[in-house]
């Protein structure tokens, strides 16, 4: 009788430990699932990020100046332009 209480603590303390666990996991936010596929006006793009290298793709967030995030392809060639010319902005801004 014993035994089998002590198995149930230790089941019931293994799924709570894997529950707060699976708290801690990356979300959507954080990650790109999904790409837009179309090119985004550089003058709308406020800043980017590039998702973390835990996330099961590589991505581009772009916030908007309506403060909308945009995921998007890296390799995508309007991508990699607009990364420059926001890039370009900030630095002649901060000049």
């Amino acid at each position: 009788m014993l035994s089998r209480s002590l198995l149930l603590v230790l089941a019931i303390l293994a799924c709570l430990q894997y529950f707060t666990v699976g708290q801690n996991a990356k979300g959507p936010e954080d990650c790109c699932f999904n790409f837009f596929q179309k090119p985004i006006p550089v003058r709308a793009i406020k800043a980017y990020a590039n998702t973390s290298n835990e996330c099961p793709k590589t991505g581009i967030i772009f916030t908007t100046k309506n403060s909308s995030r945009v995921c998007v392809d890296p390799g995508f060639k309007w991508v990699q332009r607009a990364i420059e010319l926001v890039d370009q902005r900030v630095y002649d801004n901060s000049a």
